[in-house]
């Protein structure tokens, strides 16, 4: 019995500590989670001030100018807001980074509430490809910043791209450049950079760039009034078969001698056959000084001229002058290359012995830089009434290459600049 009650006694005790034991472990590990809870509450906290300070100091960055700052920034508004998306990567596209200027050019026109959407990503995407270094995609991105599309309005860095393309020898900003230099644009005018742009497109062989070049010897743009050189440059072009400048040749050739009245003759039915129906009156009233023979052999040498050009390909340069020049003995402004190099380098002592100042401007400011003669219709189908081939027709439709120069304001025309100069010339109809 004893032994019974003391083996209850223990049985109880050891209960009680196990009890004991079982209770004090689970307020132990509530404390323990207790303190866990709060350190992590603690931890969450100063995480939380972290991100915060981290995100200020983000913006601080990318405000000033870090562009890694505002790319993370972008990138982290992508999903959820467009427009600021835009606003970083615009900031960081600014700075030149290529990363930036992609992802606009890709958002921009997702951008509903944004007209302009559309345009903004093609000057971006303009940017991108102008990366490249090549003429073409230089020259088009300063269109894009000279007109503001898709961009602000920033025409020096717009002249900075169009510099950089005609350097590459691209001749639509040559040409572009020689026309901004005269343009309301541009003030002060610059007619020496007008020159020699047109004049470096015409090094080139660029016809354009013949008729504009001979167009400012012809008025003094840039350099001393000078016909002779006038001529050569319009003769370049006419061999070429631009029928306006063998228009304009032929009337600069309509003067008093038998021989220029022959080239003169020769032009003018070459301007014919080309579609300018206008040098018919001027030819017929040439041919009125010569006698049959003569009209038989400058009618040969026409032909003659009318197949090289016709022959296919292009001609070679001053192969019709120089046929021109044995044939009547002529002699004019031959520049060789290198003379030609000088100029197109700058070096202009030469071109600029008589070079006075233009006078009254505002005479000259609404008066387009062309030919103001009759439009181009329908052509002849006859060289003269004898001997022209019958595709002289072909050439009907074909645009005058000096067609920009309407564009243009402060010019005069060339029947402004020939009226004067020429004796006894025919005006056209």
């Amino acid at each position: 019995m004893p032994y019974l009650l003391i083996a209850t006694g223990l049985s109880a005790g050891l209960l009680a500590w196990i009890l004991y034991r079982f209770f004090a472990s689970k307020a132990k590990q509530q404390q323990s989670l207790e303190e866990k809870r709060q350190k992590e509450a603690r931890y969450q906290k100063v995480l939380e001030k972290a991100k915060v300070a981290e995100r200020e100091d983000k913006i601080f960055k990318a405000q000033t100018g870090h562009v890694p700052s505002q790319l993370s920034l972008a990138k982290e508004y992508e999903l959820t807001n467009t427009r600021e998306a835009i606003y970083w990567y615009e900031k960081a596209a600014k700075l030149d980074n290529i990363i930036a200027q992609n992802a606009l050019a890709r958002l921009c026109r997702t951008d509903i509430d944004d007209p302009d959407g559309e345009l903004k990503s093609q000057y971006w995407e303009q940017v991108v490809r102008a990366k490249r270094g090549e003429a073409k995609e230089l020259f088009e991105l300063g269109q894009l910043l000279i007109r503001g599309q898709g961009t602000d309005i920033d025409v020096d860095a717009g002249l900075d791209k169009v510099r950089e393309a005609a350097d590459k020898e691209w001749l639509a900003a040559m040409l572009f450049l020689g026309d901004w230099y005269l343009s309301e644009f541009s003030q002060p005018h610059q007619p020496v950079e007008a020159f020699l742009w047109r004049f470096r497109a015409a090094r080139l062989g660029d016809i354009s760039g013949f008729m504009k070049t001979a167009f400012c010897y012809q008025a003094g743009i840039g350099v001393s009034k000078d016909s002779a050189r006038a001529m050569y440059w319009l003769e370049r072009a006419a061999e070429r078969g631009e029928g306006e400048a063998q228009l304009l040749v032929a009337k600069l050739h309509n003067r008093d001698t038998m021989s220029d009245a022959a080239i003169a003759y020769i032009w003018y039915s070459l301007a014919y056959a080309n579609g300018l129906k206008q040098a018919r009156k001027a030819r017929d009233g040439v041919v009125q000084q010569f006698d049959i023979d003569t009209i038989l052999g400058v009618q040969n040498v026409a032909n003659r001229i009318y197949k090289m050009l016709k022959q296919g390909g292009e001609v070679e340069a001053h192969s019709v002058m120089h046929l021109l020049d044995k044939l009547y003995d002529r002699s004019g402004y031959r520049p060789t290359e290198e003379m030609i190099d000088s100029i197109a380098l700058g070096e202009l002592a030469s071109e600029m012995s008589t070079l006075q100042p233009i006078e009254h401007e505002q005479q000259a400011h609404n008066l387009p830089q062309r030919f103001d003669g009759e439009a181009l219709s329908e052509s002849s189908d006859e060289l003269n009434t004898d001997t022209l081939p019958a595709d002289a027709v072909d050439n009907a439709s074909s645009q005058p290459a000096v067609s920009g120069y309407q564009q243009q304001s402060w010019q005069m025309s060339w029947d402004s600049l020939l009226s004067g100069g020429s004796a006894g010339q025919d005006k056209p109809d």
